[in-house]
């Protein structure tokens, strides 16, 4: 995962701009009622998020046509963000792209290596329709992180993917993801997590369900395949001057390089493993 500042947008904006752009006299003096709750609703989860305590906010499981608050139902609030801030005809667009733009260099942070396309809702807004237009819940995402996570309602503080807002600190600096090397034919890398001993039970099954949630222990070893061809060529040369000892050295090199600018990369992992495999390094990367 990769940290995001959060967006320094006000839920207030949001939903005015949002709530402008609606036709319906009445849709919108109902949504205008209930402002005072949606903002309460922000305040909550400010609160919550903090401590990683998210998962307390209850969920509304009920059907599109429920009513939620007031006398708006969750279809009308989820369409807030679905009609009124993803269009780009639409004047709430701006702040919509504004939040997609806060992933550097435009790579999701939730996988870090896939291109930010599209917002994901931390919370589902099909499950907390309150949050759909919240800017801290909406965050930069790639199609296959949005589309493909685990969506299941968390009931406990372990059951929580990494927010790229919030969680950041040790999540970010200490390392968590390593690489295996298979000797197989071509060579392939298996990732898992293994987090520093001293990090509370909590923060080691969150990371955990991150890896899972995102399915990244495949998405890595795809990437991986990719990239070890090419590999390949680079290291021919390194073998033909200085034998085992020139291929470690220059793995070595690339997992420095890679893990200054993020430890927990797919690629500090991979180069870590290979430079730590002597099978690799004496001839198995052939």
């Amino acid at each position: 995962m990769r940290a995001i500042n959060p967006p320094n947008i006000s839920l207030n904006d949001v939903l005015n701009t949002c709530i402008g752009s609606i036709s319906s006299d009445e849709l919108s003096t109902k949504l205008n009622a209930i402002i005072p709750s949606l903002m309460f609703a922000e305040r909550d989860y400010i609160i919550k998020v903090a401590t990683s305590d998210l998962f307390q906010i209850p969920a509304f499981t009920r059907g599109d046509h429920a009513i939620v608050t007031g006398n708006v139902t969750k279809k009308e609030l989820k369409d807030l963000y679905s009609s009124h801030m993803v269009p780009a005809s639409k004047p709430a667009r701006v702040y919509y792209d504004q939040i997609k733009m806060l992933a550097p260099l435009s790579i999701c942070p939730f996988c870090g290596f896939g291109h930010v396309t599209t917002l994901d809702h931390y919370l589902p807004k099909a499950k907390y329709p309150l949050l759909s237009v919240l800017p801290n819940n909406l965050v930069a995402s790639c199609t296959d992180c949005n589309k493909g996570k685990n969506d299941e309602t968390a009931s406990t503080k372990q059951q929580q993917c990494l927010h790229p807002y919030y969680d950041q600190g040790h999540y970010i600096l200490e390392q968590w993801l390593y690489a295996e090397v298979e000797e197989s034919s071509p060579a392939s890398l298996k990732f898992n997590v293994n987090p520093p001993a001293h990090w509370s039970h909590d923060d080691k099954v969150r990371i955990q369900t991150h890896f899972t949630s995102f399915k990244l222990a495949n998405r890595f070893r795809v990437q991986a395949a990719t990239e070890l061809p090419v590999l390949k060529g680079e290291l021919e040369y390194d073998f033909t001057s200085a034998h085992t000892n020139g291929v470690r050295q220059a793995l070595q090199r690339k997992f420095f390089a890679a893990s200054s600018q993020h430890v927990n990369w797919w690629k500090s992992a991979m180069y870590q493993a290979l430079a730590n495999s002597d099978w690799y390094c004496s001839g198995g990367f052939r």
